[in-house]
């Protein structure tokens, strides 16, 4: 299952990297509910399962830590230096490009294994965890595109990194397949995932929607919020 789910991944990922060449300027309601869709998952789903194990609220400094965490990779690998000085010419100008694919990459990985541990808690855990990655690898597959040619890279290295970043969420779900967690350690690394899913949808993916100046963006993440949580009603019965 979770190869299965992560697999769909490879779609997301590949159309959001074919936006990112043809269609930029169209993209910011399907970001808006990306956005509403991936704090959603968060928010009625995963912190939920946290808070359900005992003491659940001691968990709650893995959120912060999951959420300062891909704050630190999106800010590591340049990424919104790249979107707002993609004129500037520098030195190793193309390696940076690189680099901030590479770090895209990375952070699909943990998509990849967030979707895994999901599964090894519950399939109505997995099942909503891949639908929220699914929900913003499209963006990652715009964003990946986006910087490495912003980075005066050729569009045949862009198709490179995208390719990487559409294989990574498998090869993450792929490790989860070789180990079990204990019971203790699955609320560390959900509350972990939590964090860093409210990061993807309020840090990312929403300001990146509200570049464009439309009402509609905001209507759309709360039809991305909505959709998710009646999503998650129906799964729980």
């Amino acid at each position: 299952m979770p190869l299965v789910f992560a697999s769909f991944t490879l779609v997301s990922t590949g159309l959001g990297g074919i936006a990112a060449i043809r269609l930029r300027d169209r993209l910011h309601l399907l970001l808006g509910f990306s956005s509403g869709a991936v704090m959603a998952v968060a928010l009625f789903d995963i912190l939920p399962e946290v808070f359900s194990f005992d003491h659940g609220a001691s968990y709650m400094p893995l959120v912060a830590l999951g959420f300062l965490a891909f704050f630190g990779l999106e800010r590591y690998t340049a990424l919104h230096g790249a979107r707002e000085h993609v004129h500037t010419v520098e030195a190793h100008e193309q390696e940076l490009g690189a680099i901030s694919a590479a770090g895209l990459a990375m952070h699909s990985f943990l998509d990849g294994v967030a979707i895994g541990i999901g599964f090894q808690t519950s399939t109505v855990m997995g099942l909503l965890i891949a639908l929220g990655v699914i929900a913003h690898d499209f963006s990652d597959g715009l964003n990946t595109v986006t910087v490495v040619l912003a980075h005066q890279n050729p569009l045949r290295r862009a198709v490179f990194w995208l390719v990487m970043d559409m294989l990574t969420p498998l090869l993450g779900a792929a490790t989860t397949l070789a180990f079990t967690l204990g019971a203790g350690v699955l609320p560390y690394l959900l509350a972990f995932f939590a964090g860093s899913f409210l990061y993807i949808g309020a840090s990312d993916l929403l300001p990146e929607a509200r570049e464009h100046d439309s009402p509609l963006v905001a209507a759309a993440t709360c039809v991305g919020m909505l959709a998710i949580y009646l999503i998650t009603r129906f799964l729980r019965g």
